[in-house]
């Protein structure tokens, strides 16, 4: 016992100075490609031959113990084979010296069949002016730079997977350096289940999801819970859930809580580790909020931007399965993070029903389950290696299951106070477990809360002033100052996502890349007069490109009365991972924008002031080879056109776009300030109900009768419900019948009426 309260003093010299792990400072790779570096580098090499290779593993054999250890325990999801190695500068790879006298050390890695490769530098120490980057052998995947900002007492530097089975290191240290940097890559890891390629994780075809609903996909779970639960990944190999917790100061220190054998794998072998363990495998964590599915029934992938990386261990009960963890930077104030309550009433916490589960199983997008019951205590034993009686039992539940990565997962209260974790369990969707069994089990947060080690024990931690509290109520730090997520459709609420594109004989799409040569659009934003908006960042959905990495497309905000007139601000898309860093901002890693679609956050330099109508609008390079679009909305009838398109430097609503007109809104949603947003501006003067179609067989082709108010000269837009154009028809003066086209029985179209300054709009079937 002293040799433990020894080494938690020494935790807290240890760590007196912050350490940052994997923080990122953005800049450009040599990517050398001068004679001499062809001749010698493995940049220009895809195969193995030329890269330090990994050697063969049995798969089968891997997936086999995968499955026996997450059969009870529900942490360690898998998808990294480990391999231990020691790749050194110096000793491994190729190191040239330009003429500038720059150091360049280079070294390639490649395991075969990987979908992707991350690796852990045991050794990590550079001068100032070094940069390190990974990237794959095509270039179309760059992690980097870090330098001497990322130096630590701790001397390592876990970073993010690159996709494919290659990975190339890059370092460059300037002439004149202080010292030579240290490197040594101790561990590669190999992903056998396509992290990378497959993020969000899909509802699987084998129906182990089925019963468990997207937590955004159903009303009445608390948000404050929802933006609390976490996606983790440790050790570059695991995937787990997590929680961000409350402390009585509601100071906003970032405590996290998982399960014990989330970092310890060994545990379910009885196998206990020192303090230093823990400390080494909290440098490895990444975490990632706000996780949810954007649009319910896609498979977009989710938001990656908003995440956290490397951790502190503060209570480590491995009897009890109970990990409290403190992140090395707290979130920052747009990243919308909630801080959970807890219970560690026991007096309570049993039949403080009903209780929720948020959790994401196999990593995937944030699921929830719910039980209407009781809870009652257990010891879990298989295995059995915990103490007796510290669990909590879910006997079955009501709505959901949890899964293999669901471990550390927290099991809210009715008023969504964490009372525990998930340590594992044999609930599972579809037909019963083959042992009969249902029940879940959670480490209870009250058995870790006081132990006979005061520096390892939850309370210490979580009620710092000692107030003697037993539960309080989760922290939203936002609460001052709400920000509010607002865009035109609805995608969950009847509008649906598409990407409209050009008739023949045009070709590309409406609102990206096309042979019209058309490189602005921007969507309508019309806020309350009254407020003045503080606009953080917007969010783009974005389809898969036809490239991996977008380039040269830049957000740009506009003011105007009547449509976007003066510029007042940008920022370039980069679609990357960001990593909130205290001394510098964020980290930028290129996201891969060709494998699914994706949800996409750009955070501007500084808060855009804005106190009138405004348009975001994105300016695309449409050179060769180029590839950019954003989804655009099918709106349900009655909803009004909020997307414009600059063409030849002249802005027009896309309802009037001569070429293809369509009525939509572009998936553009805006960060800002809790300010009021209007409806848009309703641009028809009178409401018809419905116009009839003449289907008597005297007529053809149908007739449309349009309404005998208003008959001055205009024009008739007929469009398919998805906001197709089909066609467009002159008026006269007085006319009030028009011919259509023949369309197929049954088909359902949507009229647009333009007589004047008037606007008419209505459905009608042929």
């Amino acid at each position: 016992m002293k040799i433990r309260i020894v080494l938690m003093v020494f935790v807290s010299l240890f760590f007196g100075e912050r350490v940052v792990a994997q923080i990122s400072y953005g800049g450009t790779p040599l990517f050398p490609d001068d004679a001499s570096f062809r001749n010698a580098t493995l940049l220009k090499s895809s195969g193995s031959g030329s890269f330090i290779s990994m050697p063969a593993f049995d798969l089968d054999s891997v997936l086999q113990a995968d499955a026996v250890k997450q059969e009870a325990m529900r942490g360690g999801f898998r998808f990294a084979y480990k391999f231990h190695t020691h790749i050194e500068r110096g000793k491994d790879g190729n190191e040239w010296t330009l003429a500038d006298g720059t150091r360049v050390w280079q070294v390639g890695i490649h395991s075969q069949g990987a979908y992707s490769i991350n690796l852990l530098f045991t050794e990590y120490h550079v001068p100032e002016g070094a940069q390190l980057f990974l990237y794959n052998a095509d270039h179309s995947y760059i992690i980097g730079s870090f330098d001497h900002r990322n130096n630590s007492l701790a001397g390592v530097l876990p970073v993010r997977p690159v996709a494919g089975e290659s990975i190339i290191v890059e370092y460059s240290e300037p002439a004149g350096a202080a010292f030579a940097g240290r490197l040594v890559i101790g561990e590669v890891n190999h992903d056998y289940r396509g992290i990378l390629r497959v993020e969000p994780y899909p509802d699987p075809s084998d129906g182990t999801q089925d019963c468990m609903p997207d937590v955004l996909c159903h009303e009445g779970v608390d948000e404050g819970a929802i933006r609390s639960t976490l996606l983790m990944i440790i050790n570059g190999n695991t995937r787990c859930s997590g929680v961000l917790l409350n402390n009585t100061t509601n100071d906003g220190t970032p405590y996290v809580l998982t399960a014990i054998h989330c970092l310890n794998g060994k545990i379910t072998d009885g196998v206990k580790q020192n303090l230093e363990y823990y400390i080494e495998k909290a440098q490895t964590i990444v975490v990632f909020f706000n996780y949810n599915r954007p649009v319910c029934g896609s498979l977009m992938k989710a938001t990656e931007e908003l995440s956290l990386a490397g951790a502190y261990p503060r209570a480590i009960i491995e009897e009890k399965d109970i990990a409290l963890l403190e992140m090395h930077e707290k979130p920052p104030p747009y990243y919308n993070a909630c801080y959970a309550g807890w219970n560690v009433d026991a007096s309570t916490l049993l039949n403080a029903k009903p209780y929720t589960n948020l959790h994401h199983p196999e990593g995937a997008v944030k699921k929830y389950g719910f039980y209407d019951d009781n809870l009652s205590w257990m010891t879990f034993t298989d295995p059995a290696v915990f103490d007796a009686n510290s669990h909590l039992r879910v006997e079955a539940w009501t709505i959901g299951s949890t899964w293999k990565g669901s471990s550390g997962s927290p099991l809210f209260d009715a008023r969504y106070r964490v009372v525990g974790g998930l340590t594992g369990g044999w609930s599972q969707c579809g037909s019963p477990h083959p042992s009969g069994k249902t029940f879940d089990s959670f480490f209870a947060l009250e058995r870790g809360w006081t132990t006979n080690n005061p520096a390892n024990q939850l309370k210490t931690y979580l009620d710092p002033w000692n107030t003697g509290l037993l539960s309080i109520d989760g922290m939203n730090p936002n609460h001052k100052t709400p920000l509010l997520r607002t865009g035109n459709a609805g995608y969950n609420n009847g509008d649906e996502l598409i990407t409209t594109k050009y008739t023949s004989p045009n070709s590309g799409f409406l609102f990206g890349n096309s042979n019209q040569n058309i490189v602005e659009f921007a969507e309508e934003f019309n806020p309350n007069p009254e407020d003045t908006i503080k606009l953080y960042g917007v969010y783009l959905l974005i389809p898969p490109l036809s490239v991996s990495a977008t380039k040269g497309v830049e957000i740009r905000v506009y003011e105007g009365d009547s449509q976007p007139e003066r510029l007042i601000a940008t920022q370039n898309l980069k679609p990357q991972f960001l990593n909130y860093s205290s001394s510098t901002g964020f980290e930028l890693i290129d996201k891969n924008m060709n494998t699914a679609a994706t949800e996409n956050f750009v955070l501007f330099d500084e808060p855009v002031k804005i106190n009138s109508k405004f348009f975001i609008a994105y300016r695309i390079d449409n050179a060769p080879g180029s590839s950019f679009v954003v989804y655009n909305s099918k709106l349900q009838l009655g909803k009004l056109n909020t997307s414009w398109i600059n063409q030849n430097e002249t802005w027009v609503r896309s309802t009037e776009y001569k070429t293809q007109p369509v009525v939509t809104s572009l998936a553009i949603q805006v960060l800002s300030n809790n300010a009021r947003f209007n409806s848009p501006e309703r641009e028809e003067r009178t409401k018809i109900q419905y116009i009839r179609v003449k289907t008597d067989p005297y007529y053809e082709p149908g007739l449309l009768f349009l309404p005998e108010t208003n008959l001055e000269a205009g024009e008739v837009f007929v469009y398919t419900v998805s906001g197709q154009l089909q066609q467009r028809i002159s008026l006269a003066k007085g006319q009030d019948v028009v011919a259509l086209h023949s369309f197929r029985d049954g088909f359902i179209g949507v009229v647009r009426v333009v007589r004047g300054k008037n606007v008419y709009m209505g459905k009608f079937i042929y």
